[in-house]
């Protein structure tokens, strides 16, 4: 059965999240499919989750709209393309460390296309060529290995993540082959720290792109356990590369948001 234009939607916004802020939440400690959300520090959580939206709403979603209004879609595109191409050379070395080659070698054509033929990434010429994009990151990485999640943590600014991959984000900032490679660059006189330029407007458009999918979080009844809940779900769908052994829980809250839409 052909499932509602709104319910699609919020599908949609579960398998975006992540994007928001790269480390996400997943399945049980022993990753197994009958995981829940492990959340023993949810007060802590709470509070952090509100600090965020109020930052959010205060400050960021004006500037957000301000860029927007002001910015053509043409040269926004564009920045987040190249952003996504930077991000490339990570997803090869965790497709590596997952043992997936096929698609480490399909990451490093695709980031050689778009290099070459796409000005440094800022056209995605690759996805005119049929070859299709898919993200890796450690957090992915060690969930494969075995490691179960740890406790659901609400990061400032950032937002959902969990000790696993919390841990996988600190070693993407430190072992991330562009910002080495920035990095060094920089120590051969720039005066500009392009490395941290580049997370910044990273970051930014990473928020921006979501502006709307914040937007109706913020409105659902209790935003925290939805955001909490489809994150997970979300991780569960990048873990498994699109095909997550299906729970109770999910069917019940597809179920649930199914009827929401009758």
């Amino acid at each position: 059965m052909k499932r509602p234009a709104t319910f699609q939607m919020r599908k949609f916004f579960a398998l975006s999240f992540m994007l928001i802020t790269a480390a996400c939440t997943s399945t049980s400690q022993t990753g197994g499919p009958d995981a829940t959300v492990s959340d023993p520090l949810e007060p802590m959580n709470r509070a952090v989750f509100a600090f965020n939206k109020a930052a959010d709403t205060a400050v960021i979603t004006p500037l957000a709209k301000a860029y927007t209004t002001v910015v053509p879609k043409a040269p926004r595109q564009g920045v987040s393309n190249l952003m996504r191409n930077l991000r490339e050379p990570w997803v090869f070395v965790n497709d590596i460390l997952q043992f997936k080659f096929k698609r480490a070698g399909t990451t490093l054509g695709r980031f050689l296309v778009n290099t070459v033929a796409g000005v440094g990434g800022l056209f995605k010429v690759s996805e005119k060529m049929g070859i299709k994009y898919h993200s890796e990151d450690f957090g992915q990485t060690l969930a494969t290995w075995g490691l179960g999640d740890g406790p659901y943590i609400v990061l400032p600014f950032l937002g959902p993540s969990n000790l696993r991959d919390t841990a996988g984000l600190t070693t993407y900032i430190f072992l991330d082959p562009t910002t080495k490679a920035l990095k060094e660059i920089d120590q051969s006189g720039n005066f500009f720290d392009l490395a941290l330029i580049r997370t910044g407007i990273d970051a930014w458009d990473t928020r921006v792109q979501y502006d709307e999918v914040l937007r109706e979080l913020y409105l659902e009844d209790d935003p925290y356990v939805f955001a909490r809940t489809v994150y997970w779900q979300t991780r569960r769908y990048e873990i498994h590369d699109g095909n997550p052994p299906s729970t109770q829980e999910e069917e019940d809250l597809f179920d649930d948001l199914e009827e929401e839409e009758q």
